[in-house]
């Protein structure tokens, strides 16, 4: 075996003998130790290879043993790292069988190195072809110690010691086929190279925003660009065994999508049209059409009229930049509100009594829902009536029908409704009277106008009383009942009316029933006037006197009458008649009438005998008795009277042939 080394060879000798003494291994583990990967070597050209260790922690001592093809590679120099202290020895030793090994020694005081660190790197002349980087191991041939020469664990040898491995230059793919200005938002964008020789597989790169979706390790791939992609490059390398090879670029221009905004969701009214607003595409020209184009008046304009629409729809628009193509969609749903447009005017109420309002209501709906009123009426009125209110409040004096148009900006439709209007009941009284207190009764009459049936509220002065249900007028009310007749209510089924007039009733008291007595043959009444006497309960004609002188056997009695109304009757007097004649008071003059302190009597006919004159009192009681003859009558008998009270009084002159009875009125 040749062996070439560098630095001192006692150095490496005196490493693997403290390497390899026995009992020295303690639980601390070596580091370990990567030989690099490199590729891309160039056949003829210098290549360096690092050796890099993790783990390494107050290392004292190091043996590695690294074996190469020398028909690959050659060693040209070793160095370690500069902040490794100590002493070192590299060796290249030719093991005769092609390979050579490399055989690094270095002792110190016991050093650290951040993890990752070179330990020490290889230069080496390239030939050609892979060459592989392989540590040996076979007890201190590759071998850690601490500082203290404790040999450290690197049991199992494949996780503490990696092997390295140098590749020749892969070749350059060829031009990537491929689109290389697109838009953003594009997807399954297809990319691929001729293969290459010698490659295990392709790595490819993309643009930022961009995404490799099929084709991954291929020579030909698809990739899909998002919305918020951005230029770049399309890259793709050979991999081989030792990484990936050079690249072939593309660069790639990624063009902005313009603004696709198709508005906000609407809704519009049945029947009606709406314009619809797309926002501008960006800074510049672009192209706009709206889909389904039958529903538009101009679907290649940006803000287009939609058609009368009876239904809802779905408007997509797309947006086109003419200078790159590209392209934005956007939809909105257009909604459709209600039904055609209707109306149904109404009056609430429906029916009022003159004098009172009615609200109207037009109840609009369907349509855009933006109306104008026109109200009209029939009879029109004076002057003639309308009005462009939604809901306008009426007051007409008689029933009318409202006629309304409404219109919403695109439709028209026309409705009507009634409204009655009712006359209000009136009552006026009349009637009345005076009625004797005897259960008779006179009528107050209530003329009734208006629509039957009516209910009005009386009252006579004093008390009020309710009539309802009255179908007929006028409405007789018969009674007795003295007051002041007068209406405070009337209304029927539909209004409240007016009253007017007034009646009034007068009951007159009876007057008392007279006591009657008998002086002699004369019935005497103790009422003053009014009488009216009875025979057999008949009335006999002109006896109306306080007195009355019977004419017939029977039985007598008396009742007054005063303001027409009647007195109970008197008692009885059961009178024999004698055949006296019996004379009225004309055939007697009393001189004087009215007398006082004395009178004396004028005599038409010739008395015989003597004669008895009686002065009695309104009750018939006799007061004076007088027997005179009838010689001093003739002669003028004075009858002294200067006691008596002043009044009325009745005289009673009866003869041998006749009674005479008549007034005194006494001053």
């Amino acid at each position: 075996m040749n062996t070439k080394l560098t630095r001192n060879p006692l150095i490496c000798l005196l490493v693997l003998t403290l390497l390899a003494l026995p009992g020295w291994i303690t639980g601390q583990n070596a580091p370990v130790t990567f030989a690099a990967t490199v590729g891309n070597a160039v056949p003829g050209q210098q290549v360096t290879v690092p050796v890099m260790v993790t783990g390494f922690n107050n290392i004292g001592a190091v043996t590695l043993s690294l074996d190469y093809d020398y028909s690959k590679l050659q060693y040209i120099s070793g160095s370690k790292n500069p902040f490794l202290t100590g002493t070192y020895n590299i060796g290249d030793n030719d093991l005769g069988n092609g390979m050579h090994r490399l055989i690094f020694g270095w002792f110190g005081s016991g050093n650290s190195l951040p993890d990752s660190s070179i330990l020490l790197t290889y230069t080496f002349n390239y030939t050609s072809g892979t060459a592989g980087l392989l540590w040996y191991e076979m007890g201190p041939s590759c071998e850690y110690a601490d500082a203290s020469a404790n040999v450290l664990n690197d049991i199992p040898t494949a996780e503490y010691y990696i092997n390295g491995l140098i590749c020749e230059i892969l070749p350059v793919p060829g031009t990537i086929s491929g689109a290389a200005s697109l838009c953003q938002g594009q997807s399954g964008v297809p990319y691929s190279v001729p293969p290459v020789p010698g490659v295990q597989s392709y790595h490819w790169t993309v643009p930022p925003g961009a995404v490799i979706t099929g084709g991954i390790g291929t020579n030909s791939i698809l990739v899909d660009y998002s919305s918020s992609a951005l230029p770049g490059n399309v890259t793709v390398s050979g991999v081989g065994e030792c990484g990936n090879g050079p690249a072939s670029v593309l660069p790639i221009q990624v063009n902005p999508l313009p603004v696709a905004s198709a508005g906000n969701d609407t809704a519009i009214g049945y029947g009606t049209s709406t314009q619809l607003h797309a926002a501008p595409g960006g800074a510049g020209f672009y192209t706009y059409h709206w889909a389904p184009e039958n529903l538009l008046v101009n679907p290649n304009v940006q803000n287009p009229f939609t058609i009368q629409m009876t239904a809802g729809a779905v408007f997509s628009l797309q947006v086109t930049d003419p200078a790159t193509l590209c392209q934005s969609q956007d939809e909105m749903t257009l909604s459709v509100t209600g039904g055609p447009l209707g109306v149904n005017p109404m009056a609430i109420p429906a029916t009022i009594c003159a004098g009172q309002y009615s609200q109207l209501y037009a109840n609009a709906g369907g349509g855009s829902g933006n109306y104008t009123y026109s109200w009209t009426c029939d009879p029109p009125g004076t002057p003639s009536w309308s009005s462009t209110l939604q809901n306008p409040v009426v007051e007409p004096d008689t029933t009318t029908v409202y006629f309304l148009t409404v219109n919403d900006g695109f439709n028209s439709v026309s409705g009507l409704t009634h409204l009655t209007v009712y006359a209000l009941p009136s009552a006026t009284v009349e009637g009345g009277g005076t009625v004797c207190a005897d259960g008779s009764t006179v009528p107050v009459i209530f003329n009734l106008t208006g629509t039957a049936p009516w209910s009005f509220i009386y009252t006579d002065g004093t008390n009020s009383f309710s009539v309802s249900g009255v179908w007929t007028s006028p409405h007789v009310l018969n009674t007795g009942v003295a007051g002041t007749y007068t209406v405070l209510s009337i209304s029927n089924v539909y209004c409240s009316g007016t009253s007017s007039g007034v009646a009034v009733v007068e009951v007159l008291p009876l007057p008392p029933a007279p006591v009657i007595t008998l002086i002699d043959t004369v019935l005497l009444s103790d009422a003053d006037e009014g009488n009216q006497w009875l025979h057999n309960g008949t009335e006999i004609p002109g006896a109306n006197d306080p007195f009355y002188i019977p004419h017939a056997s029977g039985s007598y009695s008396c009742i007054v009458l005063q303001n027409g109304c009647r007195s109970d009757t008197s008692n009885l007097i059961d009178y024999i008649y004698t055949g006296l004649e019996r004379l009225s008071g004309s055939e007697v003059t009393i001189v004087p009438n009215p007398a006082k302190n004395n009178f004396s009597l004028l005599m038409k006919n010739a008395l015989v005998g003597a004669v008895k004159v009686t002065i009695f009192n309104t009750n018939g009681i006799a007061l004076r008795t007088f027997v005179i003859p009838v010689s001093l009558l003739q002669i003028g008998y004075l009858f002294d009277i200067h006691d008596l009270s002043a009044g009325l009084y009745f005289l009673g002159i009866t003869t041998r042939e006749q009674i005479i009875l008549t007034k005194l009125v006494v001053l």
